[in-house]
This record gives structure tokens, sequence and C-alpha cells, in this order.
């Protein structure tokens, strides 16, 4: 019995294993991560249960906190008893297992993972007993099957947190197991990925790891080598990182190099889900890294693909994201002498070559007299005194370069100074013989690039 007659939460289910352990610096007073809460009759009080960290004392004055929400505040409470095992009251504890008696901590959003400490505790002490408490709770003692309610209770970064706990635990503590616990571990996994992808799609605001050479999200990916000296190229993906940890994780980010850019729900609450899929079907990512690259959701679990079958081929947006993939691939590098970076390189290019030669561009377009209307397939024939004229830049070898675009949301980007232009459907192909082709010419240079004829026949040879 603690403290008198109590009503179980739901959440009792819980071990004594204590999943994570790191050290911290010796500190004053304690901190303890919530694995377990207790309800009382009659009162406001709370018994939370978990493991101490430094030393707790009846009538310390104590914050808890949720760490792993994005508008978490501090509840100012007190300690007004201890037991360290059934019916053994303490005037103090330390570095074990305890239960707490804490004044109206039923006030506070208190859940498991929610952490008890005193205020000469580091962040990063409380912080390690948020993790270790959210380890415990649901981790080694719910073993991930959570419940409708367990998802209700959880943040976006709580779930962020269980994925890669689950899978550290089994694969560095549990290691081998058999073949049906590891499809039971899938199934549970792919229940928390659609959990989180709720939550993403409905969260007040986001931050994204934006590149400063290209404009665009930054394109999280590794080039690995096969058995058999060829390499594979894993499919990139973005970077998102919660209100909660943006502080935190934003330092890991040079800002030479990186932007953290807010993306909000906006009064439609449609903001993250349209940001999401112009990431995925124009810039070509293909799928989310939530907070770390271990938390991976694919594209689709997110946003649908758009379907444009329907329409005739005249109405169909443009869209490269094919292409562009590599485009943005390959403007953030930072350099390409070393010898890793110039094998990423030629990946990326040879992934980049056989995009451009298929792809279908827009070129920027003015035209003096009248163009019938094109048939289903987007043809149409030139009268005779219509004449059309493109963008142009000064090229290499004296040829001029004629401005190309992977889709609108570029060309409006490289033309914003002067609107009064159409969008004419060109391949590469059809415009090499007489203009080099700048493609995707922005104030991000980067991000685009520069074929010539050259450069065109090289590309055509690779297939």
């Amino acid at each position: 019995m603690l403290f008198g007659k109590k009503k179980q939460d739901e959440n009792e289910e819980v071990t004594d294993n204590k999943l994570m352990g790191a050290d911290v610096e010796t500190e004053e007073g304690f901190a303890m991560g919530i694995r377990a809460l207790y309800t009382l009759q009659d009162t406001e009080d709370l018994v939370v249960v978990g493991r101490v960290e430094g030393t707790v004392r009846v009538g310390d004055a104590v914050y808890i906190s949720n760490p792993g929400e994005d508008d978490s505040y501090q509840f100012v409470t007190t300690v007004l008893g201890i037991e360290t095992g059934p019916n053994t009251r303490v005037k103090e504890a330390s570095g074990c297992q305890a239960a707490l008696r804490v004044e109206r901590a039923s006030r506070y959003q208190t859940k498991p993972g929610s952490v008890v400490s005193t205020r000469t505790r580091s962040e990063k002490s409380v912080h390690q007993a948020y993790i270790t408490a959210l380890g415990d709770a649901y981790v080694t003692g719910k073993k991930l099957e959570l419940t409708d309610k367990d998802a209700e209770f959880l943040s976006l970064t709580d779930c962020a947190e269980l994925w890669s706990l689950f899978v550290w635990f089994h694969t560095r503590v549990v290691k081998e197991e058999s073949e049906e616990i590891v499809k039971e571990n899938k199934v549970k996994l792919e229940k928390l990925a659609k959990i989180i992808s709720r939550k993403l799609l409905e969260a007040e605001v986001i931050y994204c790891v934006y590149s400063k050479a290209t404009g665009e999200p930054f394109l999280f990916s590794k080039t690995v080598a096969r058995k058999d000296g060829s390499y594979m190229c894993m499919p990139p993906a973005i970077r998102l990182i919660t209100r909660a940890y943006k502080e935190t994780l934003s330092a890991r980010f040079p800002e030479d190099k990186f932007e953290i850019r807010e993306i909000s729900c906006g009064a439609d609450k449609n903001g993250i889900k349209n940001f999401l899929g112009e990431s995925f079907y124009l810039d070509g990512a293909c799928g989310v890294q939530l907070i770390n690259e271990q938390v991976s959701l694919a594209a689709g679990m997110l946003v649908n693909k758009p379907d444009y079958s329907h329409l005739p081929e005249v109405e169909r947006p443009v869209m490269n994201p094919d292409l562009e993939r590599w485009l943005l691939l390959i403007g953030q590098m930072e350099q390409t002498e070393s010898e890793d970076s110039k094998t990423v390189y030629k990946v990326y290019y040879r992934f980049l070559a056989k995009e451009m030669v298929k792809a279908r561009l827009l070129v920027p377009t003015k035209v003096d007299g009248e163009i019938p209307k094109p048939d289903a397939d987007g043809k149409t024939v030139i009268p005779k005194g219509v004449t059309l004229s493109f963008p142009t830049v000064p090229g290499k070898k004296d040829r001029p370069a004629v401005r190309m675009y992977t889709d609108w949301k570029r060309l409006k980007q490289g033309m914003k100074d002067d609107t009064d232009w159409q969008g004419n459907i060109q391949t590469v192909r059809g415009m090499i013989e007489k203009f080099d082709c700048a493609i995707n010419l922005t104030e991000h240079v980067k991000a685009g690039c520069y074929v010539s004829d050259e450069l065109f026949e090289h590309m055509k040879n690779m297939q």
C-alpha cells in the first residue's frame, strides 16, 4: 500500500529494469522519471514510481515537467512522502527505485515519462530521467503494446524516442530473437509509425532542416558499397525536429550550412501536409526522419502521391521529383575532393544523367501571335508568322543557354523579376541543338545545373 488507499492507473504494468543509464555529473538534489503513477482517493496528490538519481528527501520542493511535450511548463510542488518498498517509509532515498507521494500532482499532465526533479538538476539529467522512464514504462514494461489511451497521452517526441528505445533494446540488449518475435516487433513498430504519422500531420508546428546552398530541405542519405563493388544510394529523406527538441538539436547543424525553418499547420490545418507533399513530390524526398535517422517514415505513409492519370497530358502539372532529387543532393554537397565524396558524386551524377535525358521541363516562353490550342498530348503546330522567345543567359563556348525548370515552383523563383512568361514543355533533347540548357537557374545557383551539348551527349551515352 502506498500512502493509503490507491486506485491503480492503467499504466501500472512496468518493470524495475532501468533501460538506459548514462553517467551524469555529480549534482545536488535528484531527478526521477515516472514509469508508473497512482491516484489516491479524496486527494489531488499522486504516487509516482521510478528510479531516483541523486537524493530525494521528504519536504523537497520539486518541479514536474514533460520534456517531450511541445508546450511543456514546470509544475511546482512538494514531496510529501517516500517509500522504497511495500510499507517501507523513509525520510530520504538515493540511487534506487522509489515511490513518491507528490502534492497536487494530478493538476498537472503527469504521465509515464514525466520527470520529478529539484531545480538543482541539469537539463541533461532531467532528459536522461525522461528517456529512462519511457523505456521502463513502455519498452520493457508494456513491450510497446500501446493502447489507444497510451497513444492519446504520448507526444510526438515521446513516440519518436520510443521507436529509438525499442530498436536499441532489441538490437543491443536482447540481440537474438526468434523469427516470430521479430515479426511481432515489426508489427508493433508499424503501429507506432501510424501513430507518429497521425500526430505529425496534426501538429501545430514542426521544424525542418534546410540546406542554405539549395534553399530546400536538406536531403539526408547514405551511399553504401555492395559486395559486388557497386554502390547503392539509400532513399533520401528530410529531417524534422519537434518543438520540444528544437533548441537542443538545432545546435547540431552549423549555421553556415543549415537553416532550421518553422513549418506551421496554418489556418486551414493543412500546412504541414502541404509542405510534406511538396518535399516528396516536387523535391524528390522519399520520406521523413523524425529527430534522428532511425525514426523513418516513407512518403506514402504521410501524403499520397498525386494521381493525374485522369487528366489529359496537357493539363497535368509539370513535376520532375526524380530529377530534382539528384539536383538537390549534388547541390548540397560541400566538396567533391575526397575519394569518398568523389564516389558519392559519381553515384548521384549517374542517376541525374538517367533522369535528365527523359525529363520534360518548363521553358519560360513569350509568344508574339496566336498559337492553336494544344491537343490532348500537349502538341501543337506553330503557325507561320508566330514567334517564340525564350529567356537566355550567356553560356559556354559562345553558345547561349536557355532557362529550363523542373516545375512551376522553380520557374516562378527564377523568373520572379518578370512574371509575363508562359510555360512551354520541352526536353533538353529538343533544345540542345540551338542552346545549352541552364536548369533551375534561381538565386540558389547550386540547386541547378548547366547542360552543354557535349555534357548531354555524355549523359545519353550513360544510359
